[in-house]
């Protein structure tokens, strides 16, 4: 399945989908259900998808990857987010931070890339987050 946010392409693999049961998903909330305890001293909001900009990456399966700290591979978090999505179990938020004025996107993604484009898939409109730090900005490391 190829889908779109803004004007980047991704592809979700159709059989992993099919596998995970969500071939007759409909969403019965604007954002999956999120982990309030996920982040101790954080308050989850919720992110209109369309105010986040898009992670451009091309990994071993498309936009997911294997997580190589855990040996947990792309497909089995692939599955496992959505099956927490049918559940409507609680789901860590993603992290973002917010860009600054001008930019073409409210918030840049952070943490949470498989959250992140499986709920565009699901056709979920927001999603949780939390306030994060940009890794790849020098100056939120010199505070």
């Amino acid at each position: 399945m190829q889908l779109m946010h803004h004007d980047f392409v991704f592809e979700i693999n159709d059989d992993w989908w099919a596998e995970a049961g969500m071939a007759n998903f409909v969403p019965t909330s604007r954002s999956y259900s999120v982990d309030r305890q996920a982040f101790p001293g954080h308050q989850p909001y919720e992110v209109k998808i369309r105010d986040i900009e898009p992670v451009r990456r091309q990994l071993g399966h498309g936009v997911f990857n294997d997580q190589v700290e855990t040996g947990e591979t792309a497909k089995s978090r692939f599955s496992r987010i959505l099956a927490g999505f049918l559940r409507n179990d609680d789901i860590p938020p993603v992290e973002l931070v917010l860009q600054p004025q001008g930019a073409r996107h409210k918030y840049k993604l952070t943490h949470g890339a498989h959250r992140f484009y499986l709920s565009i898939a699901a056709g979920f409109t927001h999603i949780p987050a939390v306030d994060g730090f940009d890794p790849n900005d020098s100056g939120a490391l010199a505070g």
